[in-house]
């Protein structure tokens, strides 16, 4: 940490705070992923907020090694909205609201009690690039330096990954959820296509229109031909994957008949829903195997993840 006594201040997506991010000891997310940045920078946060999984520490595999070295053990808040309380009971003096269920009061509330960065400014809510999120909080936590380092160390990573495979440019595909027994498909920014798009992999222009400010949007079952495209990447559990493959509509796609599915498993979808730094880095092997096996039109070599999860994402 830089020595303390010199304030900056951050523009973010609901205004702007000022802080001196060399007084920053006490740190409490209440966004749903920022603990892996935080590890990532080498920071221990106090206090985080669980998504999804029931892991311990609301940390999955890829950020555990992370965690341990930043010597982390934070208390962990459940449930999907941000308790103001618990936050006032962990005695932040910094709030990290950066993938946050975040609304102009609770930002109010929130900022009462410890200077809030929230989302990158100039993105919508969850849309912003994982690069500009850890930028973001390394500015809050005078970790920079740090930040750039991570940022280009993984910037390479995607680029060598990509550059190894060619064949995926220009395939059209994406990512999608099921809920309810409805489709639930995602913006171009959302993080999952974000990363598909890295590769080439392109999520049809339509689907930014129909999810509009909310950022997805959903369908019912009659509706599979939207999907119906070279690559789909399903963040789904194990039931939910049944009650897809029994579903006559499924069945007569391309994607259903010449194995152009992927079915992520509990890890790999937590990894592609958190869209970390760290998830990143442990995803992008085991994804470009996926992808391989999902583009060759070929059943036989269709994904064979299993589904394993038993809580999804929103």
């Amino acid at each position: 940490m830089p020595a303390a006594g010199q304030e900056i201040t951050l523009h973010h997506g609901f205004g702007q705070t000022t802080l001196d991010p060399g007084g920053v000891t006490r740190i409490v997310s209440v966004g749903y992923h920022e603990q892996d940045f935080l590890y990532a920078l080498g920071l221990a946060p106090v206090g985080v907020h669980e998504w999804f999984g029931g892991q311990p520490y609301a940390t999955w595999p890829w950020a555990e090694a992370a965690r341990l070295a930043a010597g982390a053990a934070p208390e962990v808040q459940n449930g999907y909205e941000i308790d103001v309380e618990w936050v006032w009971s962990m005695e932040p003096d910094l709030i990290l609201a950066t993938f946050a269920p975040l609304d102009a009061k609770t930002y109010a509330q929130l900022s009462e009690i410890a200077p809030v960065v929230g989302p990158p400014a100039d993105y919508p809510l969850w849309g912003a690039p994982w690069d500009a999120e850890l930028r973001l909080i390394g500015q809050a936590t005078g970790r920079s330096l740090q930040a750039e380092q991570v940022i280009a160390r993984i910037a390479a990573r995607i680029e060598a990954t990509v550059q190894a495979h060619p064949e995926f440019a220009g395939l059209s595909g994406t990512a999608a959820y099921f809920s309810d027994g409805q489709i639930v498909g995602y913006r171009s920014s959302d993080g999952a296509n974000r990363l598909l798009a890295a590769f080439g992999i392109q999520t049809p222009a339509r689907f930014d229109e129909m999810a509009g400010t909310a950022g997805n949007f959903v369908v019912s079952t009659e509706r599979f031909d939207i999907f119906d495209l070279d690559i789909l990447l399903w963040l789904v559990e194990a039931p939910s994957r049944a009650a897809i493959e029994s579903l006559p509509t499924w069945r007569t796609t391309r994607l259903a008949q010449e194995g152009r599915a992927i079915w992520a498993d509990a890890a790999m979808m937590g990894a592609l829903s958190f869209q970390s730094p760290l998830s990143i880095d442990w995803a992008l092997d085991r994804l470009t195997v996926l992808l391989s096996a999902a583009a060759d039109g070929d059943p036989a070599t269709g994904p064979a993840e299993d589904a394993g999860s038993t809580a999804g994402r929103p």
